[in-house]
């Protein structure tokens, strides 16, 4: 006697396809309570994007699909035309489940993943070594900086005290040459 595995009213005769319409129907209860099918613009979006990137294989995932799209066109905002068809990868003939194994769509390739991973070590390793680098060129600008004589820190307070200095050593040269001066008319 075959097993028989249940979901959703749904039997299966094999272990895969179970499991991929199990996950499905977690996805489609994850749907449900994040948006009411009664918003005609967030359900057609929702149907859009899952129709676009094969995101349901098994007939529980088009179970609901088939929801979205009749709600769709229940509220009468996009013509039967305008919306896409639900695809079907091959059906098999009793017990109305998509073919296991099925690697040539999108969202249930496993590989997928792994090279989507992959970029993001690549992009995350890059995005440290600029980071580092930036850190390095701000940490070089403070110090020259802090070393140099107009500093951007110390500019505008160093700045005021020394045309203060300059101006008053400039007024003690004009009183010394005025003293010598002075000394020079006594003297004669």
């Amino acid at each position: 006697m075959i097993e028989q595995y249940k979901v959703n009213g749904f039997s299966f005769d094999n272990k895969e396809a179970y499991d991929c319409a199990v996950k499905e129907e977690q996805v489609v209860r994850t749907m449900r309570s994040k948006f009411k099918s009664s918003d005609t613009k967030m359900a057609y979006k929702v149907y859009v994007k899952a129709v676009q990137e094969h995101v349901f294989t098994t007939v529980v995932g088009y179970e609901f699909l088939m929801e979205l799209r009749q709600a769709i066109l229940a509220s009468g905002s996009i013509s039967e035309k305008k919306l896409p068809a639900i695809p079907v990868q091959g059906s098999s003939g009793g017990n109305a489940q998509a073919p296991v194994g099925n690697t040539g769509t999108r969202a249930n390739s496993p590989g997928r993943y792994k090279r989507l991973y992959e970029g993001q070590r690549v992009i995350n390793k890059r995005l440290k070594v600029i980071l580092f680098a930036v850190f390095v060129v701000v940490a070089a600008f403070v110090i020259i900086d802090l070393n140099s004589e107009y500093s951007i820190f110390t500019y505008f307070t160093d700045y005021k005290s020394k045309m203060e200095q300059e101006l008053i050593e400039k007024y003690r040269g004009w009183e010394k040459e005025l003293e010598m001066r002075e000394d020079a008319l006594n003297q004669n």
